[in-house]
């Protein structure tokens, strides 16, 4: 074996093992994630504590900023790092933090007053958010390092069937009996979504990072945020990107009122959350798989059309099941919250997308930028949910669903990068 072959033979064995390793860290990420869902698991515990539709609204607002503004600001320091992994590391220690201390407050004083319990829920939800924003930056990153191009839709398919089928199992197996464990049952599900969230922090020790060079052009914030703004003015195609991304992500202002809306206007008891959850499990880890490797096969541009119609067809879904005779709504209400478990496979899509049209020195800045921008249209989600009790649910979903055809449709205008690859991969054939 000559030097060249030895060294193709550890880079694979390399890729391998942080493939195998990051699968491990988002299949514990998945199982925690089912027992806090945003769909079904925190609409129903704040509807517990109060009716309000705009309180509930607050829960897109929260998360989106968390999301958002933490992975703009730290961005550049992201990109300075020599090793992601310890960082990553650290983010998701932090996420356990939360929900082990909502577990402890509803486990010890399960008398709480209910306004006092929803401003302990909202603060520590919006702690989860802000690191949950860096965790996602460091996450999408090490994945564009560690994980190669051609890889990323194998590994969204299997870190994300995996994960959503051992989900799947821990809700039918738990869920059905915490549910009916009275004012602790929920400390029973953020305990658990604080164990699993422990599990996956420490899978990531097992990476094997190289070291990378700090660009010493990004190393102040005020030069980053100058760049990302001549980013956006000067790549056209990640301007679309932005434009359709926020369009597409108005269905996240509707996720805590599915959960009310199955409730009050059909008279769904709690115990029917164990169904929506699995519904949404099953259809996100068959989606990946199916949607990851044709996104191989095809590329990303043409799943992220398809997932974006899927989801303008949400709220209209709702709507129509809401007007079925007798009891055949209800029953088939499970159907909302399969066709919402097609949204986290477009996440990974959009990331993926991402990296594709992003230069690799880059990367943490295109992300970071992307997920600020497009939270503008969700501060809007408190007067969504005040629209909710001003108007009706049916109104407001139908206005919904509009917006995000609109972002749809405009999908037809995003590049594809591969044709660009093909075109110099042809080019320089020819020249030979």
């Amino acid at each position: 074996m000559n030097v060249e072959e030895a060294s193709n033979d550890n880079y694979l064995d390399e890729h391998s093992h942080n493939f195998f390793a990051f699968v491990l860290n988002m299949i514990s990420t998945r199982i925690g994630w089912i027992f806090k869902t945003e769909s079904v698991i925190m609409p129903g515990f704040l509807d517990t504590l109060t009716g309000s539709s705009a309180i509930r609204g607050f829960l897109p607002l929260i998360s989106r900023i968390g999301q958002s503004l933490p992975q703009f600001v730290i961005a550049h320091r992201v990109t300075n790092l020599r090793r992601k992994k310890w960082a990553f590391f650290y983010s998701a220690i932090l996420l356990c933090v939360p929900w082990g201390l909502l577990s402890l407050v509803l486990w010890l004083i399960p008398g709480i007053h209910p306004y006092l319990m929803v401003g302990v829920f909202l603060a520590m939800y919006t702690f989860h958010c802000v690191v949950y924003g860096a965790n996602i930056l460091l996450n999408g990153t090490l994945q564009g390092k560690l994980i190669e191009v051609r890889r990323r839709g194998r590994f969204l398919a299997i870190s994300t069937s995996l994960g959503c089928l051992l989900a799947i199992i821990a809700a039918y197996l738990f869920l059905p009996k915490w549910l009916m464990n009275g004012g602790k049952s929920y400390a029973l599900l953020f305990g658990a979504t604080c164990l699993f969230f422990a599990v996956a922090a420490f899978a990531i020790l097992l990476f094997r990072e190289a070291e990378d060079s700090p660009d010493n052009e990004l190393n102040k914030f005020r030069q980053f945020a100058a760049s990302s703004v001549a980013l956006i003015s000067s790549h056209a195609n990640f301007r679309r990107l932005i434009l359709v991304v926020s369009l597409y992500y108005v269905t996240m202002l509707l996720f805590p009122h599915y959960t009310v809306f199955g409730t009050r206007a059909m008279g769904i008891k709690q115990s029917g959350f164990v169904q929506w959850l699995i519904a949404q499990n099953f259809i996100n880890a068959v989606g990946s798989v199916l949607m990851g490797l044709l996104a191989d096969k095809y590329g990303n541009r043409i799943m992220l059309i398809l997932l974006i119609f899927i989801g303008g067809c949400v709220p209209l879904i709702a709507i129509g099941l809401s007007k079925l005779p007798g009891n055949l709504g209800p029953q088939l209400y499970w159907l909302v919250f399969a066709f919402i478990g097609f949204t986290p496979v477009s996440g990974g899509i959009i990331t993926n997308y991402t990296l594709e049209i992003a230069p690799a020195e880059r990367q943490p800045q295109y992300l970071g930028t992307l997920n600020v921008i497009q939270l503008l249209p969700l501060l809007t989600s408190p007067l969504i949910g005040w629209m909710i009790d001003r108007f009706s649910f049916q109104t407001v979903f139908i206005v919904c669903s509009m917006v995000i055809f609109v972002g749809a449709l405009m999908t037809f205008r995003l590049e594809e990068p591969r044709d660009f690859v093909r075109n110099r991969t042809s080019r320089l054939t020819s020249c030979k």
